[in-house]
């Protein structure tokens, strides 16, 4: 791939070979359905916001941007030594940075779900659902009416669900040090790459990329975005 991709790690193979791993791994069609239905859910919500009058098109598809949030103190403890320990700033973001990063995404189309893939220990947290720029509607997997899809499986099958509901958004915004964030990039880099498509960011003809991911963590240009 060309471009320089902020979620390959130091020491991982080209992430043109990396992404490659994900032809090889395939989700069994009871949790593809699970994830279909919280997909579905969240398109229906994005297609009622662009039916209200004065916010746009109902007839186009509703796209949805998926974050993976990464504020919970335990992970917040972790980067913070990691940055100590690697002398790197940009590792840990905060709720609010985060939020003012994804607004500044150029070409959000508003209105817009911002699916926020998050720990259950921030489910309750209802400063993560306030603060979005406006036509950003963020919600989480208890607000959107589907926790009950998770809580019927274990831990690491909801993260599975979770991956793919972020794999398959029309955007995806998360922290390049985050395992879970970096597997979901690959994956998503594996599509473009079966698309014919060999930038990272964009082409010769200056045309957007499918299947755009962004690093909040890493702030890009004087604009401070993602």
């Amino acid at each position: 791939m060309v471009g320089k991709n902020p979620f390959l790690w130091h020491g991982h193979w080209p992430i043109k070979d990396y992404a490659r791993v994900f032809e090889c791994l395939v989700l069994i069609d009871d949790i593809s359905k699970e994830a279909d239905k919280v997909v579905s859910k969240i398109r229906q919500i994005g297609r009622k916001l662009r039916s209200e009058p004065g916010m746009g098109s109902s007839l186009r598809p509703a796209p949805y941007v998926a974050v993976h949030i990464r504020v919970e103190i335990d992970w917040m403890i972790h980067c913070k030594k990691l940055e100590q320990r690697s002398g790197v700033s940009q590792i840990c973001s905060s709720k609010q940075e985060i939020i003012e990063r994804v607004g500044k995404i150029i070409n959000l189309e508003a209105p817009i779900v911002v699916y926020l893939a998050v720990a259950d220990n921030l489910l309750n947290d209802s400063s993560l659902l306030s603060g979005w720029n406006k036509g950003l509607v963020p919600c989480e997997k208890k607000n959107l009416g589907v926790d009950g899809i998770y809580k019927k499986h274990p831990y690491l099958i909801q993260s599975a669900i979770d991956n793919e509901v972020c794999s398959k958004a029309d955007i995806f915004v998360g922290n390049s040090f985050s395992t879970f964030s970096s597997h979901i990039v690959f994956e998503r880099t594996q599509k473009m790459m079966r698309m014919g498509s060999t930038s990272s960011c964009k082409n010769e003809n200056e045309v957007d990329v499918q299947w755009p991911s962004y690093a909040y963590n890493i702030a890009a240009g004087e604009s401070n975005g993602p």
